[in-house]
């Protein structure tokens, strides 16, 4: 049986630790910067399933490497790990360029402000939820550098998440901003083009 690279090798566990502690700071920052200005009872329900899906990539991932040692990654696993940070790193870069594009639009909590229009630029031009994408990939990425075969399929328990919040926020945004939304769903993809 074989630990993860993280548990085996020092410097892959503090940069694994770096890596994950600026990825905490960088949502705490999108939070603090977007911070909710009305609570919507749907969008606090699909908020504790992508709270559960995080817990699931970000705790359940590394347990499940350390425990589950038969399916860790042996062949190349500094590779693997490298690699797995390079992704979660684009991921989440993704992810900022998105939420920064939005701007005063963008929170956790699912909601819509006075005067909000459709933003159609940057990322949201063909991918209606590019935010979610970032965090997927990111997620992805995380679970490649716990050099575990099964740790990947922690991510499944937060696209599950967004596969009930993503319907919900679509009503919501078709109720407040009407056709225009509905020509916008009807122009891009909700999380990758062509595909989905």
């Amino acid at each position: 049986m074989t630990a993860p690279l993280f548990a085996a090798e020092p410097l892959a566990g503090i940069a694994l630790v770096v890596a994950l502690a600026a990825w905490i700071v960088s949502e705490v920052l999108i939070g603090r910067r977007h911070p909710p200005s009305a609570t919507n009872p749907v969008g606090r329900g699909t908020g504790v399933a992508v709270g559960l899906g995080l817990v699931a990539v970000y705790v359940g991932g590394p347990v499940l490497s350390l425990t589950v040692t038969e399916t860790t990654i042996t062949t190349a696993p500094l590779l693997v790990f490298v690699a797995g940070l390079a992704i979660a790193l684009a991921g989440q870069g993704f992810r900022l360029r998105a939420v920064r594009e939005l701007g005063a639009s963008f929170t956790f909590e699912l909601q819509t402000v006075a005067g909000q229009r459709v933003i159609d630029t940057g990322p949201y031009a063909r991918i209606r939820h590019p935010s979610y994408t970032g965090a997927l990939i990111c997620a992805l990425g995380f679970t490649l550098a716990y050099t575990n075969w099964l740790a990947p399929l922690t991510v499944l328990a937060l696209a599950a998440a967004y596969v009930v919040r993503i319907p919900a926020e679509e009503r919501m945004l078709v109720d407040a901003l009407g056709a225009p939304y509905r020509r916008y769903i009807a122009r891009t993809w909700r999380l990758i083009p062509h595909v989905l």
